[in-house]
């Protein structure tokens, strides 16, 4: 197939005789040799040009005809490069002017685009030599105060890194450093917090053994204490049994001093009856009567030595159990610290220790609701203190309370029953011993004071 005949644009603009454009110029020619393409804008080659077959960069121009060289100069025969879409300029003064550094070098083989012409040739096409050649300048250099600067800014950016570095590794380090100290405090309360690993049966055999002190009778408490201590020999490290002992312990010392006060009280009823005998008129009935109350007199005093006995080996036996309870860790489970507070609450409200009503109201706030433990504290207290009509009538009312709420803890109506007989009402008192003894028929505190009050009732 033929190619196509082109013609030149006429409507191409001219600079000094020179069509410039997208339009090629009018060529020698009007048609262009056979077998021969053309790039679009391109200028047609003269005639003596490429031969037929070759190809044209786009935008390449014909070169600008250049005097003849000398035989010597290396550069000779090599044709320029013209600015995409236009014409060289002819003439010394007019076109484009290279500098002296950026004159052509002629490379056998290369053009202005060496990569283009490598893919002609490999694709089999005769490109030929490339109108123009690579220029090649002069190696840049830059002024020595910008390498200076340069290099002072460079500089100064690694002294800020490594600084910055300096500055965030202790940083590091400390951050570290406090971090392993928190996570050794929080294993350390951890473990201590976790306390000694107790057998499920031994947790369950400390809860049967309190279950007996509820019902409040000395047979009970007896078997609660034995129980007790075996469990506090056998595990020395558990807080609840050990404060558990302490408070069957403290709870038998608080009915060796009911027995104490009662034997007292009997012992000035006694008293007051041989004051009455010696003024009876008849000598046979005073006799009789004396011999009777002396003798009650003498049991009383027996009773009495034999209840100092017995008081003075059971504070021994619960000092030491207390002071156990006294040495408490900087930290403990909650179970662990309110058993031990409740222990020694109790203890020092027995004793009336001015600590006491402190030690219950701390109780009171680790308690919940009908708070038993420190309403008991608060009666013990009142009767070992001697506390005034105002105080018992506080504490009888907590009392009562406590007894709607948990009505199977008999020592409630035992402590209640001797706050009413402070108050001087017997009747009340009467009530409550009744009710403790029909819930448990081995209530001998109880028992005791309904024999007390049938006395004190029938003597004159």
């Amino acid at each position: 197939m033929s190619p196509i005949p082109r013609v030149a644009s006429q409507g191409a603009a001219s600079l000094d005789g020179v069509p410039v454009g997208f339009a090629a110029p009018p060529a020698s020619d009007s048609v262009a040799p056979l077998g021969r393409s053309q790039t679009f804008s391109a200028v047609p080659p003269s005639a003596s040009e490429a031969p037929v077959g070759s190809k044209r960069v786009f935008g390449s121009v014909p070169p600008v005809p250049m005097p003849a060289l000398d035989a010597a100069e290396p550069f000779a025969g090599v044709r320029s490069t013209s600015p995409f879409g236009l014409s060289p300029l002819s003439g010394a003064d007019g076109g484009i002017q290279r500098p002296p550094e950026s004159e052509p070098t002629a490379t056998p083989g290369t053009g202005t685009a060496g990569g283009l012409s490598s893919l002609d040739d490999a694709s089999g096409s005769d490109l030929g030599p490339l109108a123009g050649a690579a220029s090649r300048r002069a190696p840049l250099e830059l002024p020595p105060d910008l390498i200076a600067s340069t290099r002072l800014s460079m500089d100064g950016a690694r002294a800020f890194e490594n600084g910055r570095a300096q500055r965030i590794r202790p940083r590091v380090v400390l951050a570290s450093l406090v971090g392993l100290i928190v996570v050794a405090s929080l294993g350390y309360v951890a473990l201590k917090r976790r306390g000694v690993e107790i057998p499920a049966a031994v947790v369950e055999a400390t809860d049967r053994a309190s279950v007996l002190l509820r019902r409040d009778d000395a047979a009970s408490r007896e078997q609660a204490i034995e129980r007790l201590g075996v469990i506090a020999i056998a595990n020395p490290g558990y807080v609840d049994v050990q404060a558990e002992l302490a408070v069957a312990l403290t709870l038998k010392l608080s009915d060796v001093q009911a027995d104490a006060e009662r034997l007292r009280l009997r012992g000035d009823a006694i008293a007051r009856g041989l004051e009455a005998a010696a003024k009876m008129r008849v000598l046979s009935e005073q006799v009789a009567r004396r011999t009777s109350l002396q003798q009650e007199q003498e049991a009383n005093a027996r009773d009495m030595a034999s209840l100092r006995v017995t008081t003075d080996t059971l504070r021994k036996e619960l000092d030491g159990q207390v002071s156990q309870l006294s040495k408490a860790p900087e930290s403990e489970p909650p179970s662990a610290a309110a058993a031990r507070l409740k222990a020694r609450a109790l203890h020092a409200s027995v004793l009336a220790a001015p600590d006491s009503l402190a030690l219950a109201e701390r109780l009171r706030n680790v308690e919940r609701a009908p708070y038993r433990w420190s309403t008991l504290v608060r009666a013990e207290y009142a009767l070992s203190a001697g506390s005034p009509p105002e105080s018992l009538e506080a504490v009888a009312k907590e009392l009562e309370a406590l007894r709607q709420a948990d009505s199977t803890l008999l020592r409630a109506y035992l402590l209640g029953a001797r706050v009413a007989l402070k108050l001087k009402d017997t009747a009340a008192a009467r009530s409550l011993l009744d009710d403790a003894v029909a819930l448990n028929p081995n209530h001998q505190a109880a028992a005791r004071l309904i024999a007390q009050i049938d006395a004190d009732a029938a003597s004159p």
